[in-house]
């Protein structure tokens, strides 16, 4: 079977097997991370928790959203706000927690937090 590889470069010059250190077998997507955010493996144990909390209720909350007997148009406003939501736990977890607490609470209380 023939395998197709990708060059070890995104144009330009190819890098040459010493700059690479593996030759021809490397591949764009195999480069490591200069640096690696919190989100991608967090150190500390409660910052992991937060996570792993955030992470669970963003699934339910998905779930609930899924579930109500709302329009397609409030449906896609409603998970449009938890992606903001997923999107702000990459830069700042509590406030992230805090807003996914705000939206879980006006659906525990009947009003769908549709802006």
């Amino acid at each position: 079977m023939h395998r197709h590889h990708e060059p070890p470069y995104a144009g330009g010059e190819p890098a040459s097997p010493e700059s690479t250190g593996r030759g021809s077998e490397r591949r764009i997507d195999d480069r490591p991370d200069a640096a690696t955010s919190a989100a991608e493996g967090p150190d500390d144990p409660e910052v992991a928790a937060l996570f792993a909390l955030v992470a669970e209720r963003l699934k339910q909350a998905h779930d609930r959203v899924h579930a109500l007997n709302v329009s397609a148009d409030a449906k896609t406003a409603l998970t449009r706000q938890l992606l903001i939501v997923t999107e702000a736990a990459k830069r700042d977890l509590p406030e992230a927690a805090r807003r996914l607490s705000r939206f879980v609470q006006d659906l525990d209380e009947g009003r769908p937090p549709v802006d």
